[in-house]
């Protein structure tokens, strides 16, 4: 039976790259009409290629990233190990983003922090380490 923990946090993954994916593909739509605009503006076409190139190469990362995010979530619903162990090096990722943020500001940035934190806390915590373990077979030694 899998932990209510371990289920929230599937979820919150999923939704988290649900929304990143919405936001990495606006992302590259938005800058390429902006760039088009700065273009006219600027009257030239350099202004266009810089823009709509930083906008793609943004907009692939946040999608990379959210891919991973929903792989996670996934493989936190179906209790495999490669799940916990994604979800963990994304949320000290996340956190790692978020710390020059949390000087600055408080807010938002500071509950996806704390959410972070504890799904660090959470996931490392050896009861959740056993329970993703125990799954498996046991490995034979070999005579």
């Amino acid at each position: 039976m899998r932990p209510l923990g371990i289920t929230l946090l599937g979820i919150y993954q999923i939704l988290r790259g649900a929304l990143g994916l919405l936001f990495g593909l606006s992302l590259m739509l938005f800058t390429g009409v902006a760039a088009k605009l700065a273009s006219l503006a600027a009257e030239g076409n350099a202004v266009e290629r810089i823009l709509h190139g930083f906008g793609r190469l943004a907009g692939l990362g946040i999608l990379v990233f959210a891919l991973l995010h929903i792989l996670a979530g996934f493989g936190l619903l179906k209790m495999q190990n490669w799940g916990r162990l994604l979800t963990l090096l994304l949320s000290a990722i996340g956190l790692v983003i978020l710390l020059p943020v949390l000087v600055a500001s408080f807010g938002l940035p500071l509950i996806f922090a704390a959410i972070n934190a504890i799904s660090i806390f959470y996931l490392a915590m050896p009861p959740i380490k056993r329970v993703f373990h125990s799954g498996r077979p046991a490995l034979r030694a070999a005579a």
